[in-house]
């Protein structure tokens, strides 16, 4: 799966380079669609958020699907209801899974 994403990342970045040299231009400004924010965005942030989220599948499916939800913007009580589990299972869960993916960065950046 990592060979795929490689791949995938690979012919990305050709056609981004290929669009620059064409000077093609998807939108007449295309900051106008980004949230203005003091920090500007990596050029490769695609390629880093894919690297994280395969960070996620180290971290155990319960509390994985916890966290995404939870990331994608639900109440941990409509998680709770939706997964068919108590309230606090839902919030130990977050929690654990929380402090796993919290470890697994770490030592991320520690092997850098």
């Amino acid at each position: 799966m990592a060979a795929l994403d490689a791949v995938a990342a690979r012919q990305a970045a050709r056609y981004h380079e290929k669009a620059y040299r064409r000077r093609d231009v998807a939108v007449a400004d295309p900051l106008a669609h980004v949230a203005r924010r003091e920090r500007v965005p990596s050029r490769h942030g695609e390629v880093e958020a894919r690297a994280l989220l395969d960070l996620l599948w180290l971290v155990e499916p319960r509390e994985r699907k916890v966290l995404i939800l939870v990331g994608e913007g639900e109440q941990v009580s409509e998680v709770a209801r939706s997964l068919g589990s108590p309230i606090g299972t839902a919030f130990s869960r977050l929690r654990r899974g929380r402090s796993r993916l919290a470890a697994v960065l770490k030592r991320r950046r520690q092997a850098r």
